[in-house]
Protein backbone atom coordinates (compact mmCIF):
# COMPACT_ATOMS: atom_id res chain seq x y z
CA UNK A 1 0.00 0.00 0.00
CA UNK A 2 3.11 2.47 -0.30
CA UNK A 3 2.43 2.89 -4.24
CA UNK A 4 -0.19 5.17 -6.19
CA UNK A 5 -0.86 3.73 -9.07
CA UNK A 6 -1.29 5.92 -12.17
CA UNK A 7 -2.84 4.41 -15.00
CA UNK A 8 -5.17 5.48 -18.56
CA UNK A 9 -7.68 3.23 -20.10
CA UNK A 10 -7.41 -0.64 -21.41
CA UNK A 11 -6.55 -0.80 -24.94
CA UNK A 12 -4.14 1.48 -24.16
CA UNK A 13 -2.90 4.24 -27.13
CA UNK A 14 0.05 6.50 -26.58
CA UNK A 15 -1.82 9.17 -24.42
CA UNK A 16 -2.87 6.62 -21.98
CA UNK A 17 0.65 5.19 -21.30
CA UNK A 18 2.55 8.70 -22.01
CA UNK A 19 0.01 10.53 -19.93
CA UNK A 20 0.55 7.82 -16.78
CA UNK A 21 4.63 7.83 -17.29
CA UNK A 22 4.46 11.80 -17.23
CA UNK A 23 2.35 12.60 -14.57
CA UNK A 24 3.99 9.94 -12.54
CA UNK A 25 6.68 12.56 -12.70
CA UNK A 26 5.26 14.88 -11.54
CA UNK A 27 3.85 13.85 -8.83
CA UNK A 28 7.09 12.39 -7.75
CA UNK A 29 8.79 15.66 -8.54
CA UNK A 30 6.23 17.93 -6.48
CA UNK A 31 5.97 15.19 -3.86
CA UNK A 32 2.42 15.56 -3.39
CA UNK A 33 2.09 12.23 -1.72
CA UNK A 34 4.00 10.41 0.58
CA UNK A 35 3.61 7.16 -1.96
CA UNK A 36 5.37 7.18 -4.96
CA UNK A 37 3.57 7.12 -8.36
CA UNK A 38 4.19 4.27 -10.42
CA UNK A 39 2.42 4.55 -14.08
CA UNK A 40 0.82 0.98 -15.38
CA UNK A 41 -0.77 0.14 -18.52
CA UNK A 42 -4.03 -2.21 -18.84
CA UNK A 43 -2.66 -3.97 -21.89
CA UNK A 44 -0.04 -4.22 -24.54
CA UNK A 45 0.99 -0.74 -25.98
CA UNK A 46 0.90 -0.32 -29.77
CA UNK A 47 3.67 0.09 -31.99
CA UNK A 48 3.53 3.20 -32.16
CA UNK A 49 3.72 3.72 -28.46
CA UNK A 50 6.52 1.35 -28.88
CA UNK A 51 7.82 4.05 -30.60
CA UNK A 52 7.83 6.68 -28.92
CA UNK A 53 9.29 4.82 -25.43
CA UNK A 54 12.13 3.64 -27.64
CA UNK A 55 12.93 6.87 -29.39
CA UNK A 56 12.79 8.51 -25.76
CA UNK A 57 15.02 5.93 -23.83
CA UNK A 58 11.13 5.06 -21.66
CA UNK A 59 10.33 1.79 -19.95
CA UNK A 60 7.32 0.28 -20.83
CA UNK A 61 4.96 0.85 -17.62
CA UNK A 62 4.02 -2.42 -15.95
CA UNK A 63 1.09 -4.60 -16.92
CA UNK A 64 -1.66 -4.31 -13.98
CA UNK A 65 -4.47 -6.41 -14.21
CA UNK A 66 -6.84 -5.61 -11.18
CA UNK A 67 -7.01 -3.10 -8.59
CA UNK A 68 -8.51 -5.67 -6.35
CA UNK A 69 -7.51 -6.44 -2.85
CA UNK A 70 -5.13 -9.95 -3.03
CA UNK A 71 -3.20 -11.09 -0.06
CA UNK A 72 -0.09 -9.63 -1.23
CA UNK A 73 -1.64 -6.45 -0.09
CA UNK A 74 -2.35 -7.29 3.17
CA UNK A 75 -0.05 -7.46 6.24
CA UNK A 76 -0.16 -10.87 6.90
CA UNK A 77 2.27 -12.55 9.28
CA UNK A 78 5.60 -13.75 7.53
CA UNK A 79 6.06 -17.17 7.91
CA UNK A 80 7.65 -18.28 11.22
CA UNK A 81 9.81 -22.08 9.87
CA UNK A 82 8.91 -24.96 11.62
CA UNK A 83 10.48 -28.22 10.65
CA UNK A 84 8.87 -31.33 10.65
CA UNK A 85 11.65 -32.33 13.45
CA UNK A 86 10.96 -29.61 15.81
CA UNK A 87 9.63 -30.68 19.10
CA UNK A 88 6.37 -29.87 20.62
CA UNK A 89 8.28 -28.15 23.68
CA UNK A 90 10.18 -25.65 20.79
CA UNK A 91 7.36 -25.48 18.92
CA UNK A 92 4.64 -24.21 21.95
CA UNK A 93 7.18 -21.90 23.11
CA UNK A 94 7.57 -20.28 20.17
CA UNK A 95 4.57 -20.12 19.20
CA UNK A 96 3.33 -18.06 22.80
CA UNK A 97 6.30 -16.31 22.65
CA UNK A 98 5.23 -14.61 19.03
CA UNK A 99 1.23 -14.72 19.70
CA UNK A 100 0.92 -17.35 17.14
CA UNK A 101 -2.40 -19.95 16.86
CA UNK A 102 -1.28 -21.96 14.07
CA UNK A 103 1.80 -22.40 12.27
CA UNK A 104 2.81 -23.86 8.58
CA UNK A 105 5.31 -26.92 9.25
CA UNK A 106 7.66 -27.06 6.03
CA UNK A 107 9.86 -28.98 4.30
CA UNK A 108 13.64 -27.68 3.27
CA UNK A 109 12.62 -26.41 0.43
CA UNK A 110 9.90 -23.91 2.29
CA UNK A 111 6.70 -26.08 0.70
CA UNK A 112 3.99 -26.66 3.18
CA UNK A 113 4.08 -29.90 5.27
CA UNK A 114 0.87 -29.25 7.63
CA UNK A 115 -0.80 -26.81 9.81
CA UNK A 116 0.26 -27.19 13.61
CA UNK A 117 -2.17 -25.23 16.20
CA UNK A 118 -2.62 -24.84 19.59
CA UNK A 119 -5.43 -27.60 19.25
CA UNK A 120 -3.38 -29.80 17.51
CA UNK A 121 -0.57 -29.96 20.43
CA UNK A 122 -3.33 -30.23 23.06
CA UNK A 123 -5.09 -32.67 21.59
CA UNK A 124 -2.10 -35.00 20.80
CA UNK A 125 -1.17 -34.51 24.39
CA UNK A 126 -4.22 -35.35 26.32
CA UNK A 127 -5.80 -37.90 24.17
CA UNK A 128 -2.76 -39.74 22.85
CA UNK A 129 -0.40 -40.34 25.55
CA UNK A 130 0.53 -43.95 25.95
CA UNK A 131 3.90 -45.70 26.15
CA UNK A 132 4.00 -46.54 22.57
CA UNK A 133 3.66 -42.83 21.77
CA UNK A 134 7.66 -41.90 21.04
CA UNK A 135 7.45 -44.78 19.26
CA UNK A 136 4.24 -43.85 17.30
CA UNK A 137 5.78 -40.67 16.39
CA UNK A 138 9.53 -41.77 15.01
CA UNK A 139 10.74 -39.74 18.06
CA UNK A 140 14.61 -38.87 17.66
CA UNK A 141 16.89 -39.14 20.22
CA UNK A 142 17.87 -35.63 19.70
CA UNK A 143 14.22 -33.99 20.60
CA UNK A 144 14.47 -36.20 23.83
CA UNK A 145 17.80 -35.11 24.91
CA UNK A 146 16.91 -31.34 23.80
CA UNK A 147 13.65 -31.82 25.27
CA UNK A 148 14.85 -33.08 29.34
CA UNK A 149 18.19 -31.08 28.81
CA UNK A 150 20.00 -33.82 29.20
CA UNK A 151 23.70 -34.67 29.49
CA UNK A 152 24.95 -37.76 27.54
CA UNK A 153 26.43 -40.26 29.18
CA UNK A 154 26.52 -42.88 26.60
CA UNK A 155 24.64 -42.81 23.27
CA UNK A 156 24.99 -45.33 20.71
CA UNK A 157 25.62 -44.30 17.39
CA UNK A 158 22.95 -47.02 16.03
CA UNK A 159 20.03 -45.55 18.32
CA UNK A 160 18.54 -42.46 16.07
CA UNK A 161 15.02 -42.66 17.63
CA UNK A 162 12.65 -43.95 19.90
CA UNK A 163 12.21 -47.47 18.88
CA UNK A 164 10.34 -48.91 22.12
CA UNK A 165 8.42 -48.24 24.55
CA UNK A 166 8.33 -46.06 27.44
CA UNK A 167 8.63 -46.73 30.77
CA UNK A 168 8.90 -45.10 34.20
CA UNK A 169 10.65 -47.78 36.28
CA UNK A 170 9.51 -47.07 39.81
CA UNK A 171 8.92 -50.20 41.08
CA UNK A 172 11.53 -53.18 42.17
CA UNK A 173 13.08 -53.78 38.96
CA UNK A 174 11.96 -57.52 39.37
CA UNK A 175 8.46 -56.75 38.97
CA UNK A 176 9.48 -53.87 36.33
CA UNK A 177 11.54 -56.21 33.83
CA UNK A 178 7.96 -58.43 33.71
CA UNK A 179 6.69 -55.26 31.76
CA UNK A 180 9.71 -53.93 30.15
CA UNK A 181 11.05 -55.44 27.05
CA UNK A 182 14.39 -55.08 24.89
CA UNK A 183 14.51 -51.82 23.13
CA UNK A 184 12.37 -49.88 25.90
CA UNK A 185 12.66 -46.62 26.95
CA UNK A 186 12.86 -46.42 30.45
CA UNK A 187 13.30 -43.66 32.99
CA UNK A 188 14.85 -44.13 36.65
CA UNK A 189 14.81 -42.00 39.46
CA UNK A 190 16.80 -41.80 42.22
CA UNK A 191 20.00 -43.56 43.02
CA UNK A 192 18.70 -47.24 42.24
CA UNK A 193 21.96 -48.70 40.96
CA UNK A 194 20.44 -52.11 41.32
CA UNK A 195 17.60 -51.17 38.79
CA UNK A 196 19.54 -50.07 36.47
CA UNK A 197 21.34 -52.72 36.61
CA UNK A 198 18.76 -55.02 35.76
CA UNK A 199 17.79 -52.87 32.68
CA UNK A 200 21.39 -52.91 31.21
CA UNK A 201 21.26 -56.28 31.32
CA UNK A 202 17.63 -56.55 29.72
CA UNK A 203 19.10 -54.91 26.71
CA UNK A 204 16.93 -51.50 26.81
CA UNK A 205 17.51 -49.39 23.98
CA UNK A 206 18.01 -46.10 26.24
CA UNK A 207 18.29 -45.63 30.49
CA UNK A 208 17.17 -41.74 31.17
CA UNK A 209 18.49 -40.83 35.25
CA UNK A 210 16.66 -38.36 36.66
CA UNK A 211 17.75 -35.74 39.52
CA UNK A 212 20.97 -35.34 37.82
CA UNK A 213 22.47 -39.13 39.43
CA UNK A 214 25.33 -40.60 38.03
CA UNK A 215 25.89 -44.57 37.07
CA UNK A 216 28.40 -46.46 38.29
CA UNK A 217 31.26 -47.04 36.09
CA UNK A 218 31.14 -50.59 35.72
CA UNK A 219 27.41 -50.49 35.06
CA UNK A 220 28.35 -47.93 32.15
CA UNK A 221 31.25 -50.06 30.88
CA UNK A 222 28.70 -52.69 30.38
CA UNK A 223 26.13 -50.23 29.25
CA UNK A 224 28.44 -49.81 26.63
CA UNK A 225 29.02 -53.30 25.95
CA UNK A 226 25.43 -54.20 25.50
CA UNK A 227 24.53 -50.88 23.46
CA UNK A 228 21.98 -49.54 26.06
CA UNK A 229 22.41 -45.25 25.78
CA UNK A 230 22.70 -43.62 28.89
CA UNK A 231 21.54 -39.62 29.97
CA UNK A 232 21.10 -37.74 33.09
CA UNK A 233 18.30 -34.99 33.62
CA UNK A 234 18.11 -32.34 36.16
CA UNK A 235 14.65 -32.98 36.06
CA UNK A 236 12.66 -35.09 38.88
CA UNK A 237 11.09 -38.02 37.37
CA UNK A 238 7.49 -36.39 37.40
CA UNK A 239 8.87 -33.94 35.48
CA UNK A 240 11.14 -35.82 32.83
CA UNK A 241 7.57 -38.43 32.33
CA UNK A 242 5.61 -35.60 32.06
CA UNK A 243 8.10 -33.44 29.28
CA UNK A 244 8.91 -36.36 27.59
CA UNK A 245 5.84 -36.68 25.30
CA UNK A 246 7.04 -32.60 24.59
CA UNK A 247 9.70 -34.51 22.56
CA UNK A 248 7.23 -35.55 19.93
CA UNK A 249 8.32 -33.87 16.56
CA UNK A 250 5.34 -31.73 14.99
CA UNK A 251 4.71 -33.86 12.17
CA UNK A 252 3.34 -36.30 14.57
CA UNK A 253 0.58 -33.59 15.55
CA UNK A 254 -0.02 -30.97 12.68
CA UNK A 255 -2.79 -31.48 10.06
CA UNK A 256 -1.82 -32.78 7.22
CA UNK A 257 -4.92 -33.02 5.13
CA UNK A 258 -7.96 -30.94 4.07
CA UNK A 259 -5.78 -27.81 4.43
CA UNK A 260 -6.73 -24.53 3.44
CA UNK A 261 -4.15 -22.80 1.85
CA UNK A 262 -4.16 -19.47 0.01
CA UNK A 263 -2.13 -17.57 -2.46
CA UNK A 264 -0.32 -14.39 -2.56
CA UNK A 265 -2.41 -14.01 -5.70
CA UNK A 266 -5.76 -14.45 -4.80
CA UNK A 267 -8.38 -11.97 -4.18
CA UNK A 268 -9.95 -10.87 -0.79
CA UNK A 269 -13.23 -11.60 -2.02
CA UNK A 270 -11.73 -15.12 -2.65
CA UNK A 271 -10.41 -15.21 1.23
CA UNK A 272 -13.52 -13.69 3.01
CA UNK A 273 -15.59 -16.49 1.13
CA UNK A 274 -13.38 -19.30 1.43
CA UNK A 275 -13.09 -18.15 5.23
CA UNK A 276 -16.70 -17.84 5.81
CA UNK A 277 -17.21 -21.43 4.78
CA UNK A 278 -14.00 -22.84 7.26
CA UNK A 279 -13.03 -21.78 10.91
CA UNK A 280 -9.51 -22.01 10.99
CA UNK A 281 -7.51 -19.28 13.16
CA UNK A 282 -5.50 -18.95 10.82
CA UNK A 283 -4.39 -19.75 7.26
CA UNK A 284 -1.06 -20.53 5.19
CA UNK A 285 0.26 -18.13 2.57
CA UNK A 286 2.14 -19.35 -0.54
CA UNK A 287 3.91 -17.14 -3.26
CA UNK A 288 3.15 -18.32 -6.76
CA UNK A 289 6.14 -21.36 -6.33
CA UNK A 290 3.45 -23.12 -3.78
CA UNK A 291 6.71 -21.84 -1.04
CA UNK A 292 4.61 -20.55 2.06
CA UNK A 293 5.80 -17.25 3.18
CA UNK A 294 3.53 -16.58 6.05
CA UNK A 295 -0.26 -17.01 7.83
CA UNK A 296 -3.10 -14.67 7.42
CA UNK A 297 -5.90 -14.33 9.88
CA UNK A 298 -9.78 -13.27 9.42
CA UNK A 299 -8.51 -9.85 11.39
CA UNK A 300 -5.85 -9.11 8.53
CA UNK A 301 -8.29 -9.47 5.96
CA UNK A 302 -10.95 -6.94 7.35
CA UNK A 303 -8.16 -4.79 8.35
CA UNK A 304 -6.64 -4.33 4.66
CA UNK A 305 -6.82 -1.07 3.27
CA UNK A 306 -7.44 -0.25 -0.54
CA UNK A 307 -5.14 0.35 -3.08
CA UNK A 308 -4.59 3.93 -4.51
CA UNK A 309 -5.01 5.32 -8.19
CA UNK A 310 -4.66 8.18 -10.24
CA UNK A 311 -6.97 8.22 -13.76
CA UNK A 312 -5.36 9.58 -16.67
CA UNK A 313 -7.19 10.08 -20.43
CA UNK A 314 -10.42 8.39 -19.07
CA UNK A 315 -12.75 8.43 -16.30
CA UNK A 316 -15.72 5.77 -17.60
CA UNK A 317 -16.03 2.90 -15.55
CA UNK A 318 -16.08 0.63 -18.51
CA UNK A 319 -12.22 1.88 -19.69
CA UNK A 320 -10.89 1.37 -16.15
CA UNK A 321 -8.42 -1.25 -14.72
CA UNK A 322 -10.79 -4.11 -13.16
CA UNK A 323 -11.96 -4.32 -9.53
CA UNK A 324 -12.03 -0.36 -9.81
CA UNK A 325 -14.67 -0.33 -7.43
CA UNK A 326 -12.64 -1.38 -4.65
CA UNK A 327 -9.97 1.05 -5.75
CA UNK A 328 -9.69 4.91 -3.57
CA UNK A 329 -9.35 7.28 -6.70
CA UNK A 330 -7.17 10.06 -5.69
CA UNK A 331 -7.39 12.02 -9.09
CA UNK A 332 -8.39 11.89 -12.41
CA UNK A 333 -6.66 14.00 -15.50
CA UNK A 334 -8.52 13.75 -18.63
CA UNK A 335 -9.95 15.20 -21.65
CA UNK A 336 -12.90 13.09 -22.44
CA UNK A 337 -16.58 13.41 -21.84
CA UNK A 338 -17.63 12.94 -17.79
CA UNK A 339 -19.82 9.95 -18.33
CA UNK A 340 -21.19 7.36 -15.40
CA UNK A 341 -17.65 8.03 -13.17
CA UNK A 342 -18.37 8.27 -9.26
CA UNK A 343 -16.13 7.78 -6.23
CA UNK A 344 -16.95 7.55 -2.47
CA UNK A 345 -15.41 10.64 -1.24
CA UNK A 346 -14.18 13.90 -2.68
CA UNK A 347 -11.27 13.93 -5.15
CA UNK A 348 -8.95 16.16 -7.40
CA UNK A 349 -10.55 16.62 -11.04
CA UNK A 350 -9.80 17.95 -14.10
CA UNK A 351 -10.83 17.62 -17.13
CA UNK A 352 -10.55 20.22 -20.21
CA UNK A 353 -12.02 20.44 -23.54
CA UNK A 354 -8.32 19.60 -25.29
CA UNK A 355 -6.86 17.89 -28.18
CA UNK A 356 -4.60 15.40 -25.20
CA UNK A 357 -4.26 14.58 -21.90
CA UNK A 358 -0.55 15.43 -22.15
CA UNK A 359 -1.38 19.30 -22.92
CA UNK A 360 -3.22 19.34 -19.65
CA UNK A 361 -0.17 17.70 -17.74
CA UNK A 362 2.13 20.27 -19.44
CA UNK A 363 -0.19 23.02 -17.94
CA UNK A 364 0.35 21.24 -14.58
CA UNK A 365 4.27 21.29 -14.83
CA UNK A 366 4.22 25.00 -15.31
CA UNK A 367 1.48 25.78 -12.85
CA UNK A 368 3.99 23.86 -10.12
CA UNK A 369 7.14 25.62 -11.79
CA UNK A 370 9.04 22.10 -12.27
CA UNK A 371 10.72 21.43 -14.95
CA UNK A 372 10.31 19.11 -17.79
CA UNK A 373 13.27 16.26 -18.59
CA UNK A 374 13.60 16.16 -22.83
CA UNK A 375 12.63 12.37 -22.48
CA UNK A 376 9.10 12.96 -20.50
CA UNK A 377 8.77 16.30 -23.25
CA UNK A 378 9.14 14.02 -26.05
CA UNK A 379 6.79 11.25 -24.66
CA UNK A 380 4.23 14.17 -24.01
CA UNK A 381 5.49 15.55 -27.65
CA UNK A 382 4.47 12.13 -29.34
CA UNK A 383 1.12 11.86 -27.08
CA UNK A 384 -0.27 15.03 -28.48
CA UNK A 385 0.91 14.23 -32.04
CA UNK A 386 -0.87 11.20 -31.83
CA UNK A 387 -4.29 12.64 -30.60
CA UNK A 388 -4.38 15.52 -32.54
CA UNK A 389 -3.27 13.78 -35.03
CA UNK A 390 -0.18 15.64 -36.55
CA UNK A 391 -2.55 18.39 -35.76
CA UNK A 392 -5.03 17.70 -38.34
CA UNK A 393 -7.74 16.29 -36.43
CA UNK A 394 -10.64 18.61 -35.20
CA UNK A 395 -10.37 17.84 -31.43
CA UNK A 396 -6.64 19.96 -32.25
CA UNK A 397 -6.73 23.10 -29.92
CA UNK A 398 -4.10 26.18 -30.50
CA UNK A 399 -3.20 25.08 -27.52
CA UNK A 400 -2.22 21.68 -28.12
CA UNK A 401 -0.03 22.53 -31.27
CA UNK A 402 1.58 25.60 -29.03
CA UNK A 403 2.06 23.08 -26.47
CA UNK A 404 3.53 20.14 -29.28
CA UNK A 405 6.11 22.89 -30.19
CA UNK A 406 7.58 24.02 -26.46
CA UNK A 407 7.71 20.13 -25.98
CA UNK A 408 9.53 19.44 -29.17
CA UNK A 409 11.96 22.44 -28.38
CA UNK A 410 12.66 20.66 -25.06
CA UNK A 411 13.19 17.12 -26.56
CA UNK A 412 15.52 18.58 -29.45
CA UNK A 413 13.44 16.45 -32.63
CA UNK A 414 11.73 18.72 -35.02
CA UNK A 415 7.71 18.05 -34.45
CA UNK A 416 6.56 16.91 -37.64
CA UNK A 417 9.41 15.16 -38.66
CA UNK A 418 9.17 13.22 -35.44
CA UNK A 419 5.25 12.91 -36.22
CA UNK A 420 5.71 11.40 -39.67
CA UNK A 421 8.15 8.76 -38.79
CA UNK A 422 5.70 7.90 -35.38
CA UNK A 423 2.90 7.49 -37.82
CA UNK A 424 4.79 5.19 -40.43
CA UNK A 425 6.24 3.03 -37.57
CA UNK A 426 2.47 2.47 -35.52
CA UNK A 427 0.61 2.63 -38.91
CA UNK A 428 2.39 -0.63 -40.33
CA UNK A 429 -0.15 -3.90 -40.31
CA UNK A 430 2.55 -6.22 -41.31
CA UNK A 431 2.36 -9.10 -39.20
CA UNK A 432 -0.50 -8.49 -36.82
CA UNK A 433 -3.05 -10.67 -36.70
CA UNK A 434 -6.58 -9.61 -37.15
CA UNK A 435 -7.36 -9.48 -32.91
CA UNK A 436 -4.67 -6.84 -32.59
CA UNK A 437 -6.01 -4.58 -35.30
CA UNK A 438 -9.23 -4.51 -34.15
CA UNK A 439 -8.70 -3.97 -30.34
CA UNK A 440 -5.64 -1.92 -31.03
CA UNK A 441 -7.52 0.95 -29.65
CA UNK A 442 -11.29 -0.30 -29.33
CA UNK A 443 -13.89 1.25 -26.78
CA UNK A 444 -17.37 0.27 -26.44
CA UNK A 445 -19.94 2.95 -25.59
CA UNK A 446 -23.46 2.66 -24.13
CA UNK A 447 -25.71 5.23 -25.70
CA UNK A 448 -29.38 5.10 -25.00
CA UNK A 449 -30.47 1.55 -24.46
CA UNK A 450 -27.72 0.43 -26.85
CA UNK A 451 -24.07 -0.98 -26.49
CA UNK A 452 -21.92 -0.47 -29.91
CA UNK A 453 -18.28 -0.78 -30.03
CA UNK A 454 -16.12 1.39 -31.75
CA UNK A 455 -12.47 0.53 -33.37
CA UNK A 456 -9.86 2.78 -34.85
CA UNK A 457 -6.74 2.02 -36.64
CA UNK A 458 -4.41 4.89 -37.84
CA UNK A 459 -2.38 3.58 -40.88
CA UNK A 460 -0.97 4.89 -44.03
CA UNK A 461 -2.06 1.82 -46.04
CA UNK A 462 -5.67 1.44 -46.39
CA UNK A 463 -5.02 -0.33 -49.53
CA UNK A 464 -3.19 -3.19 -48.31
CA UNK A 465 -5.97 -3.97 -45.89
CA UNK A 466 -8.27 -5.65 -47.94
CA UNK A 467 -6.83 -8.44 -47.91
CA UNK A 468 -8.07 -8.40 -44.12
CA UNK A 469 -11.29 -7.92 -44.63
CA UNK A 470 -13.35 -11.06 -44.85
CA UNK A 471 -11.66 -12.59 -41.79
CA UNK A 472 -11.96 -8.91 -39.74
CA UNK A 473 -15.80 -9.04 -40.56
CA UNK A 474 -16.08 -12.54 -39.13
CA UNK A 475 -14.52 -11.36 -36.34
CA UNK A 476 -16.48 -8.27 -35.51
CA UNK A 477 -19.91 -10.21 -35.73
CA UNK A 478 -18.78 -12.55 -33.09
CA UNK A 479 -18.11 -9.42 -30.91
CA UNK A 480 -21.46 -8.34 -31.32
CA UNK A 481 -22.75 -11.82 -30.65
CA UNK A 482 -20.84 -11.99 -27.24
CA UNK A 483 -21.18 -8.44 -26.07
CA UNK A 484 -24.61 -7.75 -27.57
CA UNK A 485 -23.34 -4.97 -29.41
CA UNK A 486 -25.70 -3.29 -31.69
CA UNK A 487 -23.72 -3.04 -33.98
CA UNK A 488 -19.42 -2.45 -33.92
CA UNK A 489 -17.67 -0.18 -36.35
CA UNK A 490 -13.43 -0.43 -37.40
CA UNK A 491 -12.18 2.89 -38.55
CA UNK A 492 -9.09 2.88 -40.68
CA UNK A 493 -7.83 6.25 -40.88
CA UNK A 494 -5.65 7.99 -43.13
CA UNK A 495 -4.19 10.94 -41.00
CA UNK A 496 -2.15 12.51 -43.88
CA UNK A 497 -5.70 12.07 -46.36
CA UNK A 498 -8.04 12.86 -43.76
CA UNK A 499 -10.42 9.97 -44.22
CA UNK A 500 -11.05 6.86 -42.51
CA UNK A 501 -12.53 3.59 -44.13
CA UNK A 502 -15.15 2.53 -41.99
CA UNK A 503 -15.83 -1.26 -41.34
CA UNK A 504 -19.45 -2.27 -40.30
CA UNK A 505 -20.69 -5.31 -38.24
CA UNK A 506 -23.67 -6.19 -36.55
CA UNK A 507 -28.05 -6.15 -36.58
CA UNK A 508 -27.77 -2.53 -36.80
CA UNK A 509 -25.89 -1.10 -39.60
CA UNK A 510 -28.48 1.74 -40.67
CA UNK A 511 -27.84 3.36 -37.77
CA UNK A 512 -24.34 3.87 -39.06
CA UNK A 513 -25.61 4.76 -42.40
CA UNK A 514 -27.63 7.41 -41.33
CA UNK A 515 -24.83 8.95 -38.71
CA UNK A 516 -23.13 9.65 -41.54
CA UNK A 517 -25.32 10.20 -44.17
CA UNK A 518 -23.61 7.09 -46.38
CA UNK A 519 -24.78 4.02 -47.95
CA UNK A 520 -22.77 0.92 -46.83
CA UNK A 521 -21.23 -1.15 -49.85
CA UNK A 522 -20.31 -4.76 -48.44
CA UNK A 523 -20.46 -3.22 -45.18
CA UNK A 524 -17.97 -0.53 -46.04
CA UNK A 525 -17.88 3.31 -46.69
CA UNK A 526 -15.49 6.39 -47.18
CA UNK A 527 -16.23 8.67 -44.47
CA UNK A 528 -14.57 11.87 -45.89
CA UNK A 529 -12.94 14.02 -43.46
CA UNK A 530 -13.94 12.23 -40.96
CA UNK A 531 -10.68 11.47 -38.34
CA UNK A 532 -11.37 11.74 -34.92
CA UNK A 533 -14.22 9.51 -32.93
CA UNK A 534 -14.48 11.73 -29.83
CA UNK A 535 -15.23 14.37 -31.75
CA UNK A 536 -16.74 13.23 -35.00
CA UNK A 537 -17.91 9.83 -34.79
CA UNK A 538 -19.42 9.05 -31.05
CA UNK A 539 -21.02 12.43 -31.31
CA UNK A 540 -22.90 11.11 -34.70
CA UNK A 541 -23.71 7.81 -33.72
CA UNK A 542 -25.31 8.99 -30.23
CA UNK A 543 -27.68 11.69 -32.44
CA UNK A 544 -28.50 8.77 -34.96
CA UNK A 545 -29.53 5.76 -32.09
CA UNK A 546 -30.69 8.94 -30.31
CA UNK A 547 -33.33 9.83 -33.25
CA UNK A 548 -34.23 6.02 -33.35
CA UNK A 549 -35.89 5.65 -30.70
Amino acid sequence: MNEIYVSGHKNPDSDSICAAISYSYLLNASKKYKEKAIPVRLGEINRETEYILKTFGLEIPMLLKTVKQKVEDLEYDKVTVFSKELTLKTAWFLMKEQNLKSAPVLDEHNKLLGLLSATNMLEGYMDEWDGEILKKANTPIENVIDTLEAQILYLDEDLKTVTGDVHVAAMNSEEAMKRIQPGDFCIVGGDRNHMIKALVDGCVSMIVLTGAIDVEPQLLVEARRRKVSVITTRLNTFEAARLILQAIPVEYVMLKSGLTTFSTDDTVDYLRDIMGQTRFRSYPVLDLNDRVVGTISRFQVLSGGKKKLVQVDHNERGQAVDGIEEAEILEVVDHHRVADFQTIGPLNFRAEPLGCTCTIIYKMFREQDIEIPANIAGAMLGAIISDTLLFRSPTCTPTDTRTAMKLAEIAGVDAKEFGMDMFKAGTSLVGKSIEEIFNSDFKKFNIGDLTVGVGQVNTMDIEGFASYKPDMLDYMENVCKENNFAFAILLLTDVIRTNSEVYVAGERPELVENAFGVRLADHQATLKGIISRKKQVVPAITTAITNSL
